[in-house]
């Protein structure tokens, strides 16, 4: 039986989640199928708690604003930093995605708020240089490769030596959600044939690494409309598999953060309803597939999409962000 996520800490089997994709549990499949999701299982309450199991013991703080103009060393502090870089640097963008492969960031399309974009350009930390990769598609053993479109909304995750593409919402759409790899070394893309039970095309998801599998939670629908359906993704075998879980979960959202925590949580934060903007968080526990809802205390985030999320440690960033009426600038930390 094939491993699953590769765990550090905790080992798991691809078996064990496997066998919570066809229970009686909700929050499955595609939304391209419609599959009726009550909103307690067996009518109980959602569980709150901590990420640990313990009430109160993560606490958010708001990080310092300042700012460090001359971009001097800032490893111990919380200071920002604005980086001088040099090269072909990037046109200004926004609901773009990047990813970290040993010093190099990846950078990959967005809206220049007249267009999509689809360029692909590589920060080297080293140098602190930008460059520019022709978006050269490597040929399928079929011959034939589908147009790798203009995109936004979509997500990069690192993997090895690799970027994996997924998701977002392109120009002209597509109905189901596409795959890609893009190779730091040859600088190649890659279209991934997917099988399974593929979701249904998005943007404003988030998705996750462990091991050599993906976890996709939510977004939004060509039409709009908010998801909060799970899934994974197993890059070994190029299948999409639906997850079902307990517990009541996050609400439909898009444009949330999403982490692993501890090698076996996903943590969600935020993000934007229907209806309105989101500071809550969630997490789901991958030894037993139920969702929780994350009693925090201190100095609270406002409600806020879009914003970026990046883990340190036992320490959570979480920087800008917004609602429709006005944008946040401020960087806040969940500790454990």
């Amino acid at each position: 039986m094939p491993k699953m996520f590769g765990f550090s800490r905790r080992r798991m089997k691809l078996g064990r989640l496997k066998g919570h994709l066809h229970d009686q549990f909700h929050g499955s499949r595609s939304p391209a199928r419609t599959i009726k999701r009550s909103s307690h299982l067996n009518g109980e309450d959602p569980v709150t708690t901590s990420v640990s199991g313990r009430p109160d013991d993560l606490a958010w703080r708001c990080s310092s604003d300042t700012f460090d103009l001359n971009g001097r060393a800032f490893e111990n502090s919380e200071n920002w930093a604005v980086l001088s870089t040099e090269g072909d640097k990037p046109v200004p963008r926004f609901d773009h995605a990047a990813a970290m492969v040993g010093s190099k960031m990846v950078v990959f399309g967005g809206d220049s708020g007249h267009h999509l974009l689809d360029d692909t350009k590589i920060l080297s930390l080293d140098k602190l240089t930008w460059d520019s990769v022709a978006s050269k598609i490597r040929v399928s053993q079929g011959g034939h490769s589908p147009k790798f479109r203009p995109c936004k909304g979509h997500c990069l995750v690192p993997w090895g030596k690799n970027v994996i593409f997924v998701g977002g919402k392109t120009d002209p759409p597509s109905d189901w959600i596409s795959v890609w790899t893009f190779n730091t070394e040859t600088e190649l893309w890659s279209y991934v044939e997917v099988k399974g039970d593929i979701p249904v095309a998005r943007s404003g998801h988030t998705v996750i690494r462990a091991g050599h599998v993906l976890i996709l939670f939510g977004g939004e629908d060509a039409k709009g409309k908010k998801l909060h359906d799970l899934h994974m993704f197993d890059l070994k075998s190029s299948t999409w598999l639906p997850l079902n879980y307990k517990g009541a979960g996050p609400s439909p959202r898009s444009n949330h953060v999403a982490a692993l925590y501890d090698d076996r949580i996903l943590l969600i934060f935020g993000g934007q309803s229907k209806s309105k903007t989101l500071n809550d968080v969630h997490a789901l526990d991958f030894e037993t597939m139920v969702w929780s809802r994350v009693k925090t205390h201190g100095h609270h985030p406002s409600p806020r999409a879009g914003c970026s999320g990046a883990l340190c440690g036992t320490k959570w960033y979480i920087a800008g962000g917004g609602s429709k009426k006005k944008r946040k600038f401020k960087c806040y930390v969940l500790t454990h």
